[in-house]
């Protein structure tokens, strides 16, 4: 079974000027957006851009003698072999990144990170997925109350200030919470914003808490969207979705697991699609609708901050420093408060309002390694793949003016 990183290898000699931007292209880019680009990749437009292969020699130096580069808990390592193929590549190495952004913030419950890349004469906006950190996750559980979170008006303001500094075409994208962001930005765009762009990619990213699908801003934006989620997507289908969307096939045994967007199966210049969800998966999903909608708001509040409160009694930041303390998090649970413990009460009592035994089921069919779906595994990147010889990139360097070609899109 073929994945992105097969894609790479037999698209990866052909420049974007000789093969246009193309749905597997946006996937490589939106999940690229998760490496830790910090203090490698300009913040600012003004700043200027370094090629992929820049930043990729500075990020690999950083983490020089580490066997493993991990990006987090939940986040897939093998992202950061995408990396080193990618920046090894004719296609991808010599493409343009700038005006990162990361921000995690606990105190006002918000991770947002965005990263710009220039593949073409074209700006592409890719907005991070949620990150291993406590105040992404419960960003996300928030949005089941909460409308629109921090990080939704941030990738709204990133957007407009990306389109003002630059007067070409636009592509926005981004995968799980990226491609939710990314669709909150478009939707919310300005219309000269929403003209100029040309594709808006959704990978396997919720829904909203209200129906936006019906409004005059999803019109004007409709036939530019492309959402692609797995046969078994649990991320996808959560609150209320845009029912236009495309299945694809994943490697990945486990319905959870098939959210991890480098098991998709792609065939040429796109993704192998399915014609619909699984059933099984979809029930679950509805099930999980229906005990967010059955709370009213105040409910799902108290449930949401009870939860994380406890987590965050803990003093962990990360998914990572729960998953290695799990003492402290056990420990945690045992010394709720009444009031915590009612609003958990409260969400567990809906949720087992649709049966305890349907319920149980639901959950064991997302992580259930179903016989029908039994595939060979994709095969991982090859270990003899060319590694360029790492060297620092000089601070001038790194805040270099993009190349005269993109200059002239620039406003002065």
């Amino acid at each position: 079974m073929t994945t992105v990183f097969d894609y790479i290898r037999w698209r990866g000699d052909l420049s974007f000027e000789q093969s246009s931007l193309c749905e597997i292209d946006a996937l490589i880019f939106c999940e690229l957006s998760y490496i830790f680009f910090d203090g490698i990749v300009p913040e600012n437009i003004e700043d200027g851009t370094i090629t992929l292969k820049e930043a990729a020699e500075t990020f690999f130096e950083r983490n020089a003698g580490k066997d493993i580069i991990t990006l987090g808990e939940l986040v897939p390592r093998e992202i950061v072999d995408l990396l080193r193929l990618a920046a090894t590549s004719v296609r991808f190495s010599d493409v343009e990144i700038g005006n990162f952004v990361n921000v995690i913030d606990d105190e006002t419950v918000e991770q947002f990170s965005a990263v710009s890349f220039y593949p073409d004469d074209r700006i592409f906006v890719t907005y991070r997925g949620t990150d291993d950190s406590i105040a992404g996750w419960r960003e996300d559980f928030r949005m089941a109350f909460l409308t629109p979170v921090p990080a939704q008006r941030h990738a709204e303001e990133y957007l407009a200030k990306s389109a003002e500094n630059f007067d070409g075409r636009i592509v926005i994208g981004g995968h799980s919470k990226g491609g939710n962001l990314a669709l909150w930005a478009a939707l919310n765009a300005s219309d000269e914003i929403a003209e100029r762009t040309d594709q808006i990619y959704n990978f396997d990213g919720p829904g909203f808490l209200e129906n936006v699908w019906e409004s005059e801003n999803y019109t004007r934006i409709a036939d530019k969207i492309t959402t692609v989620i797995p046969s078994g997507s649990v991320v996808g289908l959560l609150l209320k979705y845009d029912a236009n969307y495309k299945v694809t096939k994943s490697t990945a045994k486990s319905y959870l697991h098939q959210h991890d967007a480098l098991t998709w199966i792609v065939e040429g210049r796109n993704f192998v699609c399915d014609a619909d969800v699984l059933p099984d998966v979809k029930r679950a999903n509805e099930m999980v609708g229906k005990w967010i909608y059955a709370m009213d708001p105040e409910d799902r509040r108290n449930f949401v901050e009870g939860f994380f409160d406890i987590l965050c009694s803990t003093n962990a930041k990360t998914v990572t420093e729960l998953a290695e303390n799990r003492t402290a998090v056990l420990k945690a649970f045992s010394t709720i408060d009444p009031e915590t413990k009612a609003a958990l009460m409260t969400g567990v009592k809906f949720f087992l309002g649709e049966g305890k035994s349907s319920v149980s089921e639901a959950i064991r069919s997302l992580f259930r390694k179903k016989s029908e779906e039994e595939e060979e595994p994709a095969s991982p990147p090859k270990k003899e793949e060319p590694q360029k010889q790492v060297r620092k990139v000089p601070a001038k360097k790194c805040r270099r003016k993009r190349k005269a070609k993109m200059r002239k899109h620039i406003k002065k």
